[in-house]
């Protein structure tokens, strides 16, 4: 066997795609295990067929050894027993098929929906977890179940996670859908390049003996609210928003995701604000 330090992408998706290419090929491969086989030519990922939900297909990590485990878990559905599938036996499966290995770092995607607030403070990683809505219970209940398993952890809870496209703004407006002034209603994102950048990093950081935290918020720091990201992506557009506003309050639980403790880490954001990465 080579030299290189073995990542393996649980779930691998968009991100774990992203985040192969983050990393060297000269020092690291990857594995992805995905439930189907991907429509793509990607020469950086060793792509297995693999189901978190099927605890047989999950013996391919015992055989590949890796040195980094990186974990993006979805719903089957978007109900509470979608969620509890997706995410609480997903993790179960994938705590029990990691049991005998010696990973330097597991990664587990997870979701800032995990926190209680809801009035529009900002949050930090120690803010109180949620304690009622079937998708953040679920979300909280597959972290707990990762930190179980006593090997090193890190959680990232992502916010928002965005590609630039902003066509659900574009799309919503075209409708006549806008949002109002007041209240002011925050919402909070990230690019996905910066997921997988961040991601990248905290491995490289790994890798030169830094410490890094148990939990981090995955968010560019500036939050916005719906009503200003709608007028600055209407102006660019050519889009002239309405007098009177057809959607008035519509989103009433927010939060502001603080984001301190990523930038502490030495995390240079390539899209600081919904300004820089909406196209």
């Amino acid at each position: 066997m080579d030299n290189k330090l073995r990542v393996a992408l649980i779930g691998c998706g968009d991100i774990g795609l992203r985040l192969s290419h983050e990393l060297p090929s000269e020092r690291y491969s990857f594995l992805g295990l995905r439930r189907s086989l991907p429509d793509v030519d990607e020469k950086t990922i060793d792509w297995v067929q693999a189901d978190y939900l099927q605890p047989e297909t999950l013996g391919v990590l015992k055989a590949f050894s890796p040195d980094y485990v990186v974990i993006t878990l979805k719903p089957t559905a978007y109900t509470e027993s979608g969620y509890q599938q997706g995410y609480e036996q997903g993790a179960r499966n994938i705590a029990a098929a990691l049991d005998g290995l010696s990973p330097q770092r597991i990664f587990y995607v997870s979701s800032t929906r995990v926190y209680a607030e809801s009035a529009g403070a900002w949050v930090t990683e120690d803010s109180p977890l949620a304690q009622q809505g079937f998708a953040a219970l679920s979300l909280i209940t597959a972290e707990q179940t990762m930190v179980q398993t006593g090997l090193p952890l890190t959680i990232v809870r992502f916010a928002g996670i965005y590609d630039g496209r902003a066509q659900f703004y574009l799309n919503r407006m075209k409708q006549g859908l806008w949002s109002s002034s007041e209240p002011e209603i925050f919402t909070n994102r990230i690019h996905r390049d910066d997921c997988s950048g961040f991601l990248a990093h905290l491995i490289r950081l790994s890798q030169a003996g830094e410490p890094l935290a148990s939990i981090y918020n995955g968010s560019d720091g500036a939050p916005a609210t719906r009503y200003e990201i709608e007028r600055h992506l209407a102006a660019r557009a050519g889009l002239n928003p309405p007098e009177t506003v057809s959607v008035d309050g519509e989103l009433q639980e927010h939060k502001r995701i603080d984001s301190s403790r990523l930038i502490a880490s030495g995390y240079q954001l390539k899209f600081p604000s919904y300004q820089d990465g909406y196209q």
